[in-house]
């Protein structure tokens, strides 16, 4: 499995901002290999996104939708966001 985390500051609401990723849903159905998504709030102007994948490759190929996702609040964006990535070590779930 592969992950990626970012840290995306903005100049928006972040309620806002969740509430338009959250709408868009049926875009992360058409992802071959996402397992997961998962949007952290950190404060009213940052968010954590984490999404988990079966590849790397398969991460990869979804650029272009993530890409399409994420133009929905571009405009709102206060700095590049921060990206790390790499394969998952450990998970544990309950």
């Amino acid at each position: 499995m592969f992950g990626r985390v970012g840290i995306i500051k903005h100049t928006g609401d972040t309620d806002e901002i969740l509430k338009i990723l959250s709408s868009k849903e049926y875009l992360f159905q058409n992802a071959d290999g996402l397992i997961s998504v998962t949007y952290i709030k950190i404060s009213d102007s940052e968010f954590l996104g984490l999404s988990q994948w079966e590849t790397k490759q398969d991460m990869e190929n979804a650029a272009s939708l993530v890409q399409e996702i994420m133009s929905n609040f571009m405009d709102k964006i206060a700095e590049p966001p921060m990206f790390k990535e790499g394969e998952i070590g450990y998970q544990f779930k309950k």
